[in-house]
C-alpha cells in the first residue's frame, strides 16, 4: 500500500529567457529532511512547549548535520498578553503556522477528551464538563484532565479519577474526577496510524517520537498497537517525565475513590472488573522490556547509516562536511529523560521512572504456578507435572539489564555529586561517559551537619506535600556490601557521551523565590517555603476563574432611588434595584462595549440605618481571567526538560534518528500529515460556529482527497471515528478493548491476581 505522489515544488529562480545561451541558470534546491519527528504532549495541555521542542531541535540538527532547517512559528503568548482578555484562548496561542520558508522535521501531534455536549456547563463564564473540568468552546480539553494520568498502559482502559475533594487546591491545575480515560486509547491509536502512513509512504522512512509525561504511555501504547499488528514501530522514542511506574505500592490511596465513583466508558463496562486493581511490579516491568525490545528488534538497516552522504540517494540531507563516524546510528532505541527535581511525577500515587529513573534491581510482586510432584510407578520418580491456580510471590527483578543494551537514561538535574575519579565535587552534566549517579546523598561537604539532602527544598511549600522523597544511597558505593544493597538509591546513566556534555537548563522562564512580584500570594509566603514561580498564561488563567471562584467585595454605592433613606433596621434592596445598582456600577467599572463576561455583578445590597447603600460586589469574569494572567504559580520543574530550547538543542538533537525522511520533505503530504496529528478536526453541527486554526471535515477531505482515496480503511474509520469524537464527545466503536494479541504484549496482572488474556470472560 502506497499514497499517490504529487509533484511539488522544490525550489524556484527568476531568469531571462536567452536564445542560444550557453550558461544554464542554478537553482537553488531545498535538501530532503533527515526523518519525520513526532512530538507529543501530555494531560493539560495544548503543546505549550511545542515552539521550544522544534526551535531547539531544528538548531540542533544543524549544528549535528551541519545544514539548515527553519523551524514554524508559534503564536505563544507575550507580556502585552497579561494586559487585555482573548475571548477564546484556546483557539489563539500556541498554535502553529507553517510557512514557505519552514523547513522542519517536526510533526506536532495533539489529542485530548470532548465532553457530550449535553454534560456542559458554564461555570464563570468558563464551559465545564459534568465534573467541573474546564473546557474550551468546543467542549474539548487538551491531553484531557490532570488528574487522569496514569502509571500504567493498561490504566488506559480504566476508570476516570475520582477525587471527592481537591487535596492540593492548585486553582490552575485543579484535581478533580474525570471521565473514563479510553480517549487516551484512541489518541493512541491515532499515534500508531500515524506513525504507519509515513512508512506506507516510504518504506525506509524513519521516525522518532519526543514524548513528554502521559503522553510518553501513549506513545509506548501506540508501538504496542503496531507490534501486534506486525507492523514496524518507531524507529526511536525519547521519553522525558514519563510518569510510568515500576513501584506497584505508587497508587494505593486512590484506587477504593475510584471505585466509588468515577466517570466510566460503556464499552468497557463489562471488563472493569480486570483491571479495578494496581498492576503488579511484573506486568509493569514486562511490558515496557516487552515494547523497548520490540523497538530494538524492528531497528532499520536502510538507509544506510554510511550512505547518508550520497546526495544523489539522500537529496542532500546532511552535508558534505558530515561523517558517519562521528555521528551515531540510533534506530532501535528507547530514551528516557527523567529529571529528580520534578515534583508531579514525585506525587505519592505516581512516583514515576521520569522522577526517580530506572533501578538495577527492584523487588515486587508476581504471579506464578508451582507444579504439583506426582509419582510416576514406571520410573519410581516423582515428576513437577500439574500446575496449581498462581499465587502471588515476592521476586527480585533487574530492570536496567532487562530492557537491554537498546534501552538509555539520562538524567537532567541541578545536584552536584562527588566524584570518586577525580575526588571533587562536581555538577551533573547531560552526555557524560555512562556514569552511577546516586539520586540523593548525607554528605559533610554539601552541609555542615551531614544531613541527608532534601529533594523537596527546591519547590514552594505547596508542592513538598503528598511527594514521595528520594532513596537515600551510601555514596561512594560500599564495596563490602551486598549487589542490591550497594544499588540502593543508584542508577546507571547509560546515555552515549555527547561531544560536548552540558549542564541541564531546569529554569527556562522562571522567576527566582527572591523576585516574586509584590503583592503576589506567594512573596507573602515565610522566605523557607518560598519556591521559583512561573507566568500564568491566558489558558490557565481561563482555567483558574473556572476553579478558583470570583472575588467580591464590599462597597459604598449611590442609593438607586436617587434619594438617601434611613431605615430603621438594616433594608435590603429589591432585584430591581440591584439590577439599577449593578448597571450603574458597569457603567462606572466595567470596559466600553462590555460582553456579558465583562459585567460585574451586585449580589447583595442594603440601605443602612447610616443612609448609605451598602453593597457586595462580584468581580467580572474577564476580570478574574486577568487578575490571573497577571499572577505567578508555582513550579513543580515538571516541565523543564520538554520546555527549554536548550536542552533539545544540545542534547535531543543528538538522539534523535535520522535517516528516510521523505514523508516530511513532501510539503503536501507533511499537511496532510500535520492535519492527522491534530485530533482537533470538526464536523460543523447547525449549531456550531467556525472557529478559528480549527480545521473543519469537509475541508480536510477537500484538501487531502487524493491521499485519503488510498488511505486503508482501518485508519479510514479511525481518522473518522476521531473526527466524530471531537464533534460529539461520542468515542467510535473501532477501539479495541481488553482481546486480542495486544495482550501478550501489554501484560495486565493485577495484585489481587487478575490478568487479561486474549479471550478474557466479561
Amino acid at each position: 500500500m502506497g499514497y499517490q505522489k504529487i509533484p511539488y515544488e522544490c525550489g524556484t529562480r527568476d531568469a531571462v529567457l536567452e536564445k542560444g545561451r550557453t550558461q544554464c541558470k542554478g537553482v537553488t534546491v531545498r535538501r530532503r529532511l533527515p526523518g519525520n519527528i513526532i512530538v507529543v504532549h501530555g494531560v493539560n495541555d495544548v503543546g505549550t512547549s511545542y515552539a521550544a521542542v522544534e526551535e531547539g531541535l531544528c538548531a540542533g540538527l544543524e549544528e549535528r548535520l551541519l545544514r539548515r532547517f527553519q523551524p514554524a512559528g508559534y503564536k505563544n503568548p507575550a507580556d502585552a498578553d497579561k494586559n487585555s482578555v482573548v475571548e477564546d484562548p484556546d483557539a489563539v496561542f500556541y498554535k502553529r503556522t507553517v510557512i514557505d520558508d519552514t523547513n522542519s522535521p517536526v510533526i506536532p501531534f495533539y489529542w485530548g477528551y470532548r465532553e457530550l455536549n449535553s454534560e456542559t456547563r458554564i461555570v464563570n463564564g468558563q464551559k465545564t464538563d459534568r465534573y467541573g473540568n474546564r473546557l474550551d468552546k468546543d467542549s474539548s480539553k487538551g491531553g484531557g484532565p490532570f488528574g487522569n494520568a496514569t502509571n500504567t498502559l493498561p490504566d488506559m482502559w480504566n476508570r476516570g479519577m475520582c477525587a471527592p475533594f481537591d487535596p492540593s487546591g492548585d486553582a490552575i491545575r485543579p484535581l478533580r474526577s474525570a471521565p473514563g480515560r479510553m480517549y487516551m486509547v484512541l489518541a493512541a491509536r491515532r499515534l500508531a496510524a500515524l506513525i504507519s502512513m509515513i512508512r506506507d509512504y516510504d518504506a525506509n522512512e524513519t521516525v522518532t517520537i519526543v514524548a513528554h509525561s502521559q503522553g510518553c504511555l501513549l506513545s509506548l501504547l501506540a508501538q504496542a498497537f503496531l507490534l501486534e499488528q506486525g507492523l514496524r514501530p518507531a524507529d526511536t522514542l525519547v521519553l522525558t517525565h514519563p510518569p510510568y511506574g515500576l513501584d506497584e505500592n505508587a497508587n494505593w490511596l486512590t484506587w477504593g475513590a475510584e471505585l466509588i465513583h468515577s466517570g466510566t466508558d460503556s464499552a468497557m463496562e463489562p471488563y472493569y472488573h480486570l483491571i479495578n486493581a494496581r498492576q503488579t511490579m511484573h506486568a509493569r516491568l514486562q511490558t515496557l522490556v516487552n515494547i523497548v525490545r520490540g523497538v530494538a528488534s524492528a531497528k532499520a538497516a536502510m538507509p544506510a547509516f554510511t550512505t547518508l552522504t550520497d546526495d544523489a540517494q539522500h537529496g542532500g540531507m546532511v552535508d558534505q562536511r558530515w561523517k558517519a563516524v562521528a555521528d551515531r546510528d540510533n534506530r532501535g532505541k528507547v530514551y528516557l529523560y527523567f529529571c529528580p527535581e520534578d515534583m508531579t511525577v514525585a506525587l505519592d500515587n505516581v512516583q514515576g521512572i521520569g522522577w526517580q529513573g530506572v533501578p538495577d534491581f527492584i523487588n515486587g510482586t508476581q504471579y506464578k504456578s508451582d507444579y504439583l510432584p506426582v509419582f510416576d510407578p514406571r520410573t519410581q520418580t516423582r515428576k513437577e507435572q500439574y500446575p496449581t491456580r498462581p499465587m502471588a510471590r515476592s521476586v527480585t527483578r533487574k530492570p536496567l539489564e532487562e530492557l537491554g543494551p537498546s534501552f538509555h537514561q539520562r538524567v537532567f538535574t541541578d545536584k552536584m555529586r562527588f566524584d570518586p575519579g577525580t575526588g571533587k565535587f562536581e555538577w551533573t552534566l547531560v552526555g557524560q561517559p555512562p556514569h552511577d549517579f546516586p539520586l540523593r546523598v548525607a554528605s559533610k561537604a554539601l552541609d555542615p551537619h551531614g544531613r541527608v539532602e532534601d529533594d523537596k527544598a527546591h519547590v514552594e511549600a505547596s508542592g513538598r506535600t503528598l511527594r514521595k522523597r528520594l532513596p537515600v544511597a551510601t555514596w561512594p558505593i560500599d564495596q563490602r556490601a551486598s549487589p542490591v544493597e550497594q544499588r540502593f538509591g543508584i542508577r546507571r546513566i547509560n546515555g552515549e557521551a555527547l561531544a560536548r556534555p552540558c549542564r541541564a537548563d531546569l529554569r527556562g522562564n522562571q522567576i527566582d523565590a527572591d523576585k516574586l512580584p509584590t503583592g503576589s500570594p506567594q512573596s507573602r509566603l515565610p522566605a523557607e517555603d518560598r519556591g521559583p514561580c512561573e507566568e500564568v498564561d491566558p489558558i490557565d488563567a481561563a482555567t483558574a476563574t473556572a476553579n478558583g471562584g470570583l472575588l467580591r467585595w464590599r462597597k459604598i454605592r449611590p442609593d438607586p432611588s436617587g434619594h438617601r433613606h434611613f431605615p430603621a433596621v438594616p433594608e435590603p434592596l429589591s432585584s430591581a434595584e440591584l439590577q439599577r445598582v449593578s448597571d450603574l456600577y458597569n457603567a462606572e467599572n466595567a470596559p466600553k462595549d462590555a460582553a456579558r463576561d465583562d459585567l460585574f455583578t451586585v449580589t447583595q445590597a442594603y440601605r443602612d440605618p447610616s443612609g448609605v447603600v451598602k453593597a457586595i460586589i462580584q468581580e467580572s469574569p474577564n476580570a478574574a481571567r486577568l487578575r490571573w494572567q497577571q499572577t505567578v504559580s508555582a513550579k513543580s520543574f515538571h516541565g523543564v526538560i520538554i520546555g527549554s530550547r536548550e536542552n533539545h538543542r544540545r542534547v535531543t538533537a543528538y538522539d534523535v534518528a535520522i535517516g528516510g525522511g521523505k514523508a516530511s520533505s513532501d510539503p503536501n503530504f507533511y499537511a496532510y500529515l500535520c492535519a492527522v496529528a491534530d485530533w482537533r478536526l470538526k464536523k460543523l453541527q447547525r449549531s456550531d460556529n467556525p472557529r478559528s486554526g480549527i480545521l473543519q471535515w469537509g475541508d480536510f477531505q477537500s484538501r487531502f482527497r487524493v491521499y485519503w482515496a488510498d488511505e486503508l480503511q482501518w485508519r479510514k474509520d479511525l481518522i473518522e471515528g476521531n473526527a466524530n469524537y471531537y464533534s460529539t464527545g461520542t468515542l467510535p466503536t473501532c477501539l479495541p478493548i481488553l482481546t486480542g494479541n495486544l495482550w501478550e504484549i501489554i501484560v495486565s496482572e493485577t495484585m489481587s491476581g487478575r490478568t487479561v488474556e486474549k479471550n478474557p470472560k466479561k
